[in-house]
C-alpha cells in the first residue's frame, strides 16, 4: 500500500504545472526540449500555442514604496540588478525551477510582478 502512495505522489510531482501570469492571467507552458540553445534559453509552447524563449532569469518589480530586495534574497537568486528605479532582473540558480520561483514572487505582498525573462525575435523594419 505504501508503493502505491508513493507512486501517485512521484506521478503527481512529474505532471506538475509551469506556468507564469501574463496580464494577471494564468498561462501554462510546456517544455519543448529538454535542450538550451548556445545563449541559454529554453524554449516553450504556452496554452495560447505560441512558442516562447525563456532564459533563466527573472524580472520582477517592486511595489512603490515597499522595499522587496531581502523578500527575493529568500529565493536564492544570484546577480541581482536594477533595470529602473524599483524593477530588477536575476539569474535563477541552474537546476532551479524558474516558473516555481517566479509563482512564488508573484504571491509576496511586496512584489507587484515577477516573470521569467521572454526572449523576443527581432524584426527589421
Amino acid at each position: 500500500m505504501l508503493k502505491y502512495g508513493l507512486l501517485s505522489l512521484l506521478c503527481l510531482s512529474l505532471n506538475a504545472e509551469s506556468f507564469y501570469y501574463e496580464y494577471g492571467k494564468k498561462v501554462t507552458v510546456e517544455k519543448i526540449s529538454e535542450s538550451r540553445s548556445n545563449s541559454g534559453t529554453s524554449y516553450y509552447k504556452n496554452s495560447l500555442g505560441k512558442k516562447v524563449g525563456i532564459k533563466n532569469e527573472i524580472i520582477f518589480k517592486c511595489v512603490d514604496g515597499k522595499e522587496c530586495l531581502s523578500i527575493v534574497k529568500r529565493y536564492n537568486l544570484k546577480d541581482i540588478s536594477n533595470l529602473s528605479d524599483n524593477i530588477y532582473i536575476a539569474k535563477v540558480l541552474e537546476g532551479s525551477d524558474i516558473f516555481e520561483i517566479s509563482q512564488k514572487l508573484y504571491l509576496e505582498d511586496s512584489i507587484e510582478f515577477a516573470n521569467p525573462n521572454f526572449v523576443k525575435k527581432r524584426h527589421r523594419r
